[in-house]
């Protein structure tokens, strides 16, 4: 692990600019996906415990799981089909992950597959009647896809006027109460970062590692971040005209 963390730091300090941080999340990007996936798991699995309608609750569990089984077989028309289905049905959980796990696939699809999934997690993010926690994630997931779809290369000043709308929808999904906190901060980071504003990407980093009950892999990605930002200030000081 030390030597990995070594080599990961010399590969930083030959080349700290701005291209090397999109090579850096495209690497460790996932580790956002991966927490996704496990908190979204707890979450369904306290609702589908507390929820009594059993019968109802066992047939969506199964079309969902059917659904996945067709996507996952490669027979993604037939996948959506019953993804759509599910959403039709009106369960406030299983809806709700069908509209999420049909956006994932739609993402994956590209092109027009793209602004679908957008449109589908807007419209959950947008629906009252959907539970809060789904809500929010949907709006996370869209927020993540936005930065990744991002040039940062070239930022002008439109491009960074939606970057700040992002980090102040953040602010509201990283709440000590929220499920989504660890996500949405590390989200506010990597924006942090792409607007070269590192001490406060820093600070955002260090509130990740400092967090009760952090999940290993959530800190090692923290603490790698924030040293990074760190390097960054460091860099700025020294050759202040770069």
């Amino acid at each position: 692990m030390a030597e990995k963390f070594d080599e990961f730091i010399d590969e930083i300090e030959k080349d700290i600019r701005h291209e090397r941080f999109e090579k850096l999340w495209k690497t460790y990007g996932k580790t956002v996906s991966i927490g996704i996936i496990a908190i979204l798991g707890i979450s369904s699995s306290w609702f589908f415990w507390n929820n009594h309608q059993d019968k109802q609750l066992k047939l969506m569990s199964e079309k969902f799981i059917k659904a996945q089984s067709l996507v996952d077989r490669g027979d993604i028309s037939a996948g959506l089909g019953v993804y759509d289905s599910t959403i039709a049905d009106n369960s406030k959980t299983y809806s709700a992950l069908a509209q999420i796990a049909k956006a994932a696939v739609l993402f994956d699809k590209g092109g027009e597959g793209t602004q679908k999934a957008t449109d589908q997690l807007s419209k959950l993010a947008a629906d009252s009647k959907a539970d809060p926690i789904m809500r929010d994630f949907a709006s996370i997931t869209i927020i993540r896809n936005d930065i990744e779809s991002l040039n940062t290369h070239a930022l002008n000043e439109a491009t960074k006027t939606k970057l700040n709308s992002h980090i102040t929808k953040l602010d509201t999904l990283s709440t000590d109460k929220s499920p989504w906190r660890l996500i949405a901060l590390d989200l506010k980071g990597i924006i942090l970062f792409t607007l070269k504003e590192y001490a406060k990407a820093s600070e955002v980093y260090i509130a990740i590692a400092q967090t009760e009950g952090c999940p290993r892999g959530v800190l090692a990605r923290a603490e790698i971040m924030s040293q990074l930002a760190l390097k960054n200030i460091q860099m700025a000081i020294l050759q202040p005209n770069n």
